[in-house]
């Protein structure tokens, strides 16, 4: 590798230095700059685009490109920087999506609010349309947040009833609230 430079007097534009020997670089550091780059980040796929761009940037412009240090050193230093360059880039279009994104979340509910509170009124209709010993449960367990223990006690009826009322009010609404709104349930 140091023969190459040497041979080239440390320019990539010498002709001595033609396609070959660029491709030669190339396999004898691509793994190289690959577990280099592991240091900064363990996405895989990014590290061997950033390796491969890289490389196309060193040979598009090999003919103003003068290296004054190790060619490693320029290798790493050159993933390194355009390693910086992506993640530069990456932060800016996930800033960018973020807000996108809670512009969108944002106008959806303040356009969808009074759908939400139809919604509110047809599940309170359904809830008034429940049997009374349903509806009484279902509001001091799920409303109120007792348990079925305490709600066995207090009503003086077993927990296996309770469970039957609310299985049949969880039923019941859902069939009341898919005529009302198909597209809910």
């Amino acid at each position: 590798m140091a023969d190459i430079i040497k041979k080239s007097s440390n320019n990539f534009s010498n002709d001595s230095l033609d396609e070959k020997m660029f491709k030669r670089i190339y396999y004898e550091n691509y793994n190289d700059l690959c577990v280099f780059l592991l240091n900064y980040t363990n996405d895989r796929d990014l590290i061997k685009d950033i390796v491969q761009e890289t490389f196309l940037k060193i040979w598009n412009s090999r003919h103003k490109i003068s290296i004054s240090t190790s060619l490693k050193n320029y290798l790493r230093k050159s993933v390194y920087n355009n390693f910086i360059d992506n993640y530069r880039i990456q932060k800016k279009r996930n800033f960018l999506l973020e807000a996108y994104y809670k512009d969108i979340v944002d106008e959806h509910f303040e356009t969808d609010t009074d759908i939400i509170n139809e919604m509110i009124d047809t599940l309170n209709m359904c809830i008034d349309k429940l049997p009374k010993k349903c509806k009484e449960v279902l509001i001091l367990s799920k409303i109120k947040g007792f348990k079925f223990k305490e709600l066995s006690k207090k009503l003086k009826i077993s927990k296996k009833t309770i469970e039957g009322h609310t299985t049949r009010a969880y039923a019941f609404l859902k069939d009341c609230l898919k005529k009302s709104h198909p597209s809910l349930v």
